[in-house]
């Protein structure tokens, strides 16, 4: 699993070279990939879990938890709450999506990413996010998409956690269900239930919210049978 991680931000490079084959589509991600990369390796390339959580992690949710925080400080932090130019380029990534001009929504797409960072916001990121998942499914790379896409979510859910929102997290949990990744979505809930704790209102929507993206495994009546 941790080498995995390792190569993580080459094949994001690899899924945005099949969108376009322009150099200036890569200077934004060079920045933001390279810097998890950097923030991986220093760790010797290993995704550490903290002590404390050691002990009630494991597999996939384990390294989950330990490539958020490995990307906790390579977030930038500080917010301008000024969602104008995000928002703003992120028209213009639907309108040339529209006459079919795939490299200049991800021009577009790139001056939105710069700006949603700039934000601070944590739905910026999955703004951002979404926005690339929708270029894949039309330049049908949708897997060099989701690498992108996955950044930008794992950095809203990093942000949400910061501002102590609990839609934050729960939006979050919605995009790494929408990108089938079980355990990630596992611990968007964790976080959103921490968040919650005081309120029960936002309790109920955190229970809610894990009956519809994580329920409960049923266990398989045929596996019980053969251990009776």
């Amino acid at each position: 699993m941790a080498a995995n991680r390792t190569t993580f931000a080459a094949r994001s490079l690899q899924g945005l070279l099949a969108l376009s084959k322009r150099p200036l589509v890569l200077a934004v991600d060079l920045l933001g990939l390279c810097a998890i990369a950097v923030a991986i390796l220093i760790q010797g390339g290993h995704l550490v879990v903290p002590r404390a959580e050691r002990t009630t992690l494991s597999g996939a949710r384990a390294a989950a938890h330990g490539e958020l925080e490995g990307l906790e400080s390579v977030v930038p932090g500080g917010r301008t709450r000024d969602d104008r130019l995000w928002r703003a380029h992120l028209d213009v990534v639907e309108k040339e999506l529209e006459r079919g001009h795939v490299d200049a929504a991800v021009r577009a797409w790139h001056d939105a990413y710069g700006a949603a960072l700039a934000s601070g916001s944590w739905d910026s990121m999955i703004a951002v996010g979404d926005a690339f998942m929708t270029i894949g499914r039309v330049s049908g790379s949708a897997r060099g998409a989701r690498m992108n896409a996955r950044v930008a979510y794992l950095s809203a859910l990093i942000r949400a956690r910061r501002e102590g929102s609990v839609d934050g997290a729960l939006r979050a949990a919605q995009a790494f269900w929408e990108l089938d990744e079980r355990a990630v979505v596992e611990q968007c809930l964790h976080i959103a239930a921490q968040l919650a704790a005081r309120d029960e209102r936002a309790q109920q929507r955190v229970r809610e919210a894990r009956q519809r993206w994580a329920p409960p495994r049923t266990p398989d009546p045929e596996a019980g049978a053969l251990h009776r």
